[in-house]
């Protein structure tokens, strides 16, 4: 079943119990609390590998869709916000991604041995990369001192996402080291549950472009114009995209991701077309085209554009798509009304 299917299946499984769901959490019943959760991590499982949280916040009820950095599973939590049904507005917060400062975060504990620590028992050491455009920081607590670096790391990177959000996390945060020792003389330095405050106050200054979703986050890549040749993707001098994990992969030819994106019912390719314009034209047409294919193909939930690239022959949009058979269909309409071919190719084989 295609990943559209697949999420329409769960939102109508979802209003069939959503009102059991909030009774449970309106009368605090821990035991049903505990077996809903099961149950929703077991549809996030099947969607995406992903989790599903649910939690009570300012008096409104909310539902988390988690799939931490992978940009496969991110695409998808956005789908799944973006088709959830209008009438839960009045009840529901619904996210695609772990906010900054959740419930989850404010009782976010970390036992090591007998010791219990807190977002509070870390200490946050920045420093802004004016060029880099990111924050680097160094991290103390007394939790990491007996772990190991791998350890440490993972544990540092689970609080951070729990308190400055998986958007801040993977937009701002450079290197992250760990330290032994407090370091007294330090002049930028906060304790994690104030962190979030201090990067939003560092995009102000250093005026950053704000991200609204992880899926937004695009990274471009400048390709030796010596190295190309004629034919399709491999004309390549400019790329785009939001999805850096995909593109390595794709260049070293290997298909992990893509095989993932099946996996959940989805699929990556790309459209191409031919290169006509003068050169001032080329990046406004392929834009504009890329919009129009954006705003005709998400609202109905059958792709997501993800991304692109300039080749000296051919310029490309490149894609998730949700619903490979519509696509086709949709693809094959859009076709008859356009000026010139555009041809779309999967990436996996």
């Amino acid at each position: 079943m295609d990943t559209r299917h697949r999420v329409k299946r769960f939102w109508q499984y979802f209003m069939q119990v959503e009102e059991s769901i909030r009774k449970a959490l309106r009368t605090s019943d821990e035991d049903a609390i505990k077996e809903w959760r099961r149950e929703l991590n077991e549809w996030g499982r099947q969607l995406y590998d992903g989790g599903i949280e649910l939690e009570v916040q300012d008096d409104f009820y909310e539902l988390t869709f988690h799939g931490g950095a992978n940009k496969s599973k991110q695409y998808i939590c956005a789908l799944l916000k973006k088709d959830a049904p209008k009438q839960l507005v009045d009840h529901w917060i619904i996210n695609a991604f772990r906010q900054p400062l959740s419930q989850s975060a404010l009782h976010a504990q970390v036992r090591i041995a007998d010791a219990i620590y807190q977002g509070s028992d870390f200490i946050v050491y920045y420093e802004v990369d004016k060029d880099a455009k990111c924050i680097h920081t160094q991290i103390y607590s007394e939790a990491l001192l007996k772990q190991k670096e791998a350890q440490a790391l993972t544990i540092v990177y689970a609080m951070l996402e729990l308190f400055i959000g998986e958007v801040e996390l993977e937009a701002r945060i450079g290197d992250v080291t760990i330290l032994d020792a407090p370091k007294p003389d330090a002049q930028n330095f906060c304790l994690l549950p104030n962190f979030y405050e201090d990067i939003c106050d560092m995009i102000v200054d250093e005026g950053w472009i704000e991200y609204r979703e992880p899926c937004a986050i695009y990274a471009v890549y400048k390709l030796d114009d010596n190295l190309v040749s004629e034919t399709v993707r491999s004309d390549m001098i400019m790329v785009m995209g939001t999805n850096p994990q995909l593109l390595e992969e794709l260049w070293n030819h290997e298909q992990d991701s893509c095989q993932e994106a099946v996996r959940f019912g989805a699929q990556y390719g790309y459209l191409y077309y031919e290169i006509t314009q003068q050169n001032e034209q080329i990046a406004f047409v392929r834009q504009q085209l890329e919009q129009e294919v954006q705003e005709l193909l998400y609202p109905l939930s059958l792709a997501r554009v993800i991304g692109g690239a300039i080749g000296t022959q051919y310029a490309y949009i490149d894609l998730i798509v949700f619903d490979p058979d519509e696509f086709a269909t949709v693809m094959q309409k859009l076709n008859a009304h356009l000026s010139f071919p555009l041809y779309y190719q999967p990436f996996h084989a």
